[in-house]
Order: C-alpha cells, then structure tokens, then sequence
C-alpha cells in the first residue's frame, strides 16, 4: 500500500507532462582475507533515480529516489570498494533500504546560461578522482555533499549560487556560491585551464566551521597522441581557533594506449602548544587520511578492455599503510563501467588480500 501514493504520482505526471527517468547505480562484491584466514564477505550499492517531468521547453519538475545498502547494526549507509565500511552478505535482511525520498525541485531555464532553481538543492566541491574516495557523500578534498532546502540559480554548466534553509538543523541558513572562469589566453581547442573558486558560508550551527572556502584548477593539454593534465585543489576552513589547510594534486596522462594517473592529497593537522585550542585532528578534514598518495599505470588493449596496476599509500593519525591492486576494467557499452581487482593491503602486523567485482552504471 505504500506504493500506491507513488504511483499515483506517475500515473498524474505522465498525463499532465513528458516524463522521463535517469539515474545511477553503482555496486559491488568483494571478498576480504582478514587475520587467521577469517573471511568477510560484502555486497554494497548505491542506486539513485531522477523522475523529470517537462512541463514545457523551459520549465522543468525533478524527483529524486533512492535505495543505498546499510552496515548492519550502526543505521548508516556501506561504501562501495570500500573493506571497513562495507555490508557484509547474509549478515539480516535488513542490509539494504527501500527507495525513500531524495529531493524534489523545479527549475526555470530562462536562457542559455542561466537556470533558476526553487527546492532540494545539492552540492559538494573538490571531489576526488582516486577510486576509492570517488563518492563525495563521504570524501572529498573540500566539501563533501552538503543539502539545502531554498533558491538558486544556476550559471552556466560549472556554476551556481545558492541560498537556503541547511537541513543541519532548524536554525541554520546556508549560502554557496561557485563558478568556473576559462582564463583568457590558454582556453583554446587543444590546450584548456580553468579556475573554480567556492564559498560556502553557514550561519546558526549545524558544524564546527562557519565558512569554507575552496579552488579548484585544471589545466590540460591534447595533441594527436599525448594528452596530459593537472588538476590542484585548495580547501580551507577555521576549526577550533584553527585554519584546516587541504591540498590536492590529480595529475594524468595517457600516450596512444598507455595511460598514468594520480593523486596526492596532504592535510595541514597541527597540535597547537595554546591550551586554550583544541588541536587539528582528521575529525576535522573529510576524508579517512591525513595524507594519500596513489598511483595507477594503466594500459588499454581496445576501447572495450583495459587494465591498470595501483600503488597506494595512506597515513591516517594511526600507522601508516601500503595497497598494491592489479585491476580489470571493461566498458561494455555507452555508461557501463566493470572493473575486476585484486587488492593486498599490506599493514602493520598482518597482510589483508582480497579481490572483487566493482560496476558503474548511468542510463
């Protein structure tokens, strides 16, 4: 009977306006060795749908619908390719949510360039390309996914301010503004470099910063064969009396069928000598490391098949740790992503091997 409501939703929408549906859904398999030959078992996804309803050429309704696989026992969402925040197979039947709400907004394209915007408005900045930290609902360089109820509008394709109510909590406000500049002189066919500054300021609490401030810039080149380029990312925030320095440094190549690809990320934690601080710790940042430094030789036998080879180290507050993880990546059409891997996760005191089945796909 819960259903009925959403059907009946459908049923009037595809009446009244064209409807049409996207979405994505990501999900995997992996199979964890951990000590004394225990093994972990984990089964996680993440399905995410957008029901458009065009009521003319210009004016647009969007609803969103979601379905995310649960960690049994703590009520919050598993990461897909991810070894600790995983949802074990067989743990209860309660390891994944049926679909709940995920926002709903009407946009008004008034020209080219600009989109007005009133409703559920999402956002983040500075998200990762590294596999493993991909989704900026968890991770990101500056600012993972934040929401807001209010206006906006939306400027060009990489820009957008917006104003609002933060779903933190009911005394909350949020303003966030962003946009991508081509500079002048080195924005042509074959050689591009962009620069997107953010802000986003929250006022009436919600988190223990009230303003974070970010860049990000890109700079690629292409010739015939050889293509190469360099992605950098600044992110700042005040924590504690303190300011919270990220850096991010994404560099790729690929020459015919060869391909490299990186990612370096350093954040500033300082124990501050005044007892009148608290010190910087990862608390403060959004990711699960202090510093990160990957890196992924990759070569492509034919459009459809490639494999790559990654090295990884990580250095959380704890011990540091090392992950060497030979992959398989295969795109058997227009939006599908597999990619096959083997992981051995080399830590202090014991090795951890695994292997899995990663998949991506947008319709």
């Amino acid at each position: 009977m819960r259903f009925l409501p959403v059907i009946a939703l459908l049923v009037c929408a595809a009446f009244a306006a064209d409807v049409s549906f996207e979405g994505t859904l990501e999900a995997d398999y992996g199979n964890y060795l951990e000590k004394d030959f225990i093994v972990n078992n984990a089964a996680n996804h993440d399905l995410r749908l957008k029901m458009n309803v065009d009521m003319d050429e210009n004016v647009r309704v969007i609803v969103g619908a979601a379905s995310k696989s649960l960690i049994p026992g703590s009520g919050e969402y598993s990461r897909i390719r991810h070894r600790d925040g995983a949802t074990p197979i067989g743990s209860d039947s309660s390891r994944w949510v049926p679909f709940v709400f995920d926002g709903i907004s009407l946009e008004w394209t008034v020209s080219r360039g600009l989109t007005f915007i009133f409703g559920d408005l999402f956002y983040s900045f500075g998200s990762f390309n590294y596999y493993y930290w991909r989704n900026p609902d968890y991770h990101a360089a500056v600012l993972p996914t934040q929401g807001m109820r209010g206006v906006g509008a939306r400027l060009g394709d990489d820009g957008y301010i917006y104003l609002g109510a933060s779903d933190a909590n009911n005394k909350s406000g949020r303003v966030a503004a962003s946009y991508a500049f081509a500079m002048p002189g080195l924005n042509q066919v074959n050689n591009k470099f962009t620069l997107a500054p953010m802000i986003d300021f929250i006022k009436g609490g919600g988190r223990n910063h009230r303003y974070t401030f970010g860049v990000d810039a890109n700079y690629s080149r292409s010739y015939t064969d050889l293509n190469y380029a360099v992605r950098g990312i600044y992110g700042l925030h005040p924590s504690h009396g303190n300011f919270v320095n990220t850096f991010t440094v994404e560099p790729s190549f690929n020459y015919k069928s060869f391909s490299l690809a990186g990612t370096g990320y350093w954040a500033i934690l300082s124990d501050d000598a005044d007892t009148t601080r608290k010190s910087v710790t990862i608390d403060d940042i959004y990711t699960t490391d202090e510093k990160l430094i990957y890196v992924e030789p990759a070569y492509s036998f034919n459009k459809r098949f490639s494999m790559g080879l990654g090295f990884e180290w990580h250095k959380p507050e704890t011990d540091d740790w090392f992950l060497i993880a030979p992959t398989g990546y295969l795109y058997p059409t227009a939006g599908v992503d597999l990619s096959f891997w083997i992981s051995y996760a080399i830590t202090e005191g014991h090795n951890n091997p695994g292997f899995g089945i990663s998949s991506s796909v947008k319709f």
